[in-house]
């Protein structure tokens, strides 16, 4: 009797090297095994959570951990946006401890935690004072000549996890330039000066009024685009990554554009569902009840609707209300609209933020149009407390 026939042998799959990624960040993993082997509580699993762009190296970072720390480890598949949504639920693994790489806690979100977390930031390895430089310049040129008696144009310095080390540098190098940097302390929601979330901006706005502009250091438009909806002064983006410079100008008229197009599709709206997001940092249940209410006070029908993990799949079963109104990360509604589909749209009716809706419903005005920023438990301080010195960076 022959075998039977079976397909020719495949050639091994190649799992990414976890020196690629330490080529470019400090993932600081001797700390993480220093931490777990001196943990204070016995320790005997681990979670591991990884944001895009990291998870290709989960199976690298869990082998090496597991060999140097001597414990298993399970690694959340689940994806995560910031300190707002950690895999929290490991626990019902009987995880002892979570490490969360890619972002920073945030101070007035961790309390709520039900596993205790390491964070690892993930720092970026790539020079920031070059490029700042040359953004600067790009924002002198669109600012153009400054009112009054000659003086160094104040820059206000933004960034993110990956590169808040590096904003001593972008300083020095500021300054050499003949430039006047000034960094932010936000609210309690960010753990650093001059942090940006994608949902916070607050480390611009308490220094807006001392600035003629702002230089972003990082990639991509999504953490700028909270100070482009927020501030009314200039944003310049400085990508370490690859030098460029350049403005959001583009992307913020384009976004803009959209929310309105939203704005006016449910304007006709008689139907809503109020969307309640469920994670730690996201929960917003005393807003949602008090849009709930509005709506059923100008005639509306609204529901509630929680949920984790916002998708298009999750919320299909609700495409036949005319509204969706989300309350939990506002980057949900805003940065989707970017994801569109074959028909236009990522999902199937319109999607708007608390202020939106107050739009719709003739609470306030284009005009008066607002982003939809998350703020911490303690506001951010004001007048020269909120301006770090050199040293507190």
């Amino acid at each position: 009797m022959s075998p039977p026939a079976t397909e020719a042998a495949r050639p091994p799959r190649r799992v990414p090297e976890l020196g690629a990624l330490a080529d470019s960040y400090d993932l600081d993993l001797d700390t993480v095994v220093a931490r777990l082997k001196t943990w204070p509580k016995p320790v005997r699993f681990v979670g591991l959570q990884f944001p895009d762009g990291f998870r290709d190296y989960a199976h690298a970072i869990a082998q090496r951990l597991e060999r140097e720390v001597g414990l298993p480890m399970v690694v959340s598949a689940d994806p995560t946006f910031g300190a707002c949504d950690v895999a929290l639920k490991l626990d019902r693994l009987k995880v002892d401890v979570l490490v969360h790489f890619g972002h920073t806690e945030m101070p007035s979100v961790t309390p709520g935690y039900t596993l205790p977390v390491i964070f690892v930031a993930a720092r970026h390895k790539a020079p920031v004072g070059p490029v700042m430089v040359k953004a600067a310049h790009a924002l002198a040129a669109k600012i153009g000549p400054l009112p009054g008696p000659p003086r160094k144009l104040r820059i206000g310095l933004l960034t993110t996890a990956q590169h808040g080390h590096k904003l001593g540098d972008a300083w020095d190098a500021l300054a050499a330039a003949g430039f006047e940097p000034v960094v932010g302390k936000g609210d309690n929601r960010v753990l650093a000066p001059g942090q940006l979330l994608g949902c916070n901006f607050t480390a611009a706005s308490v220094v807006e009024a001392d600035v003629d502009g702002f230089v972003y250091v990082g990639s991509g438009d999504f953490h700028p685009i909270a100070v482009g909806f927020g501030a009314t002064k200039p944003v310049v983006l400085a990508d370490p990554y690859t030098g460029e410079v350049r403005t959001i100008d583009a992307v913020m008229d384009r976004l803009l554009r959209q929310r309105f197009a939203a704005i006016e599709a449910a304007k006709g709206a008689r139907t809503f569902a109020v969307l309640v997001g469920t994670h730690v940092g996201q929960e917003r249940l005393k807003l949602a009840l008090g849009l709930k209410r509005m709506l059923e006070a100008q005639g509306k029908e609204a529901t509630l609707v929680a949920l984790e993990y916002f998708s298009p799949e999750n919320l299909q079963y609700f495409r036949h209300l005319d509204c969706w109104v989300n309350t939990g990360c506002p980057r949900i509604t805003i940065d989707d609209a970017e994801r569109t589909g074959a028909d236009g749209r990522r999902y199937a009716v319109p999607m708007l933020t608390p202020q939106e809706l107050e739009v719709v419903l003739g609470k306030r005005t284009w005009e008066e149009y607002a982003f939809d920023e998350f703020k911490g438990t303690k506001p951010a301080p004001r007048g020269d407390a909120a301006r770090a010195r050199r040293d507190e960076i």
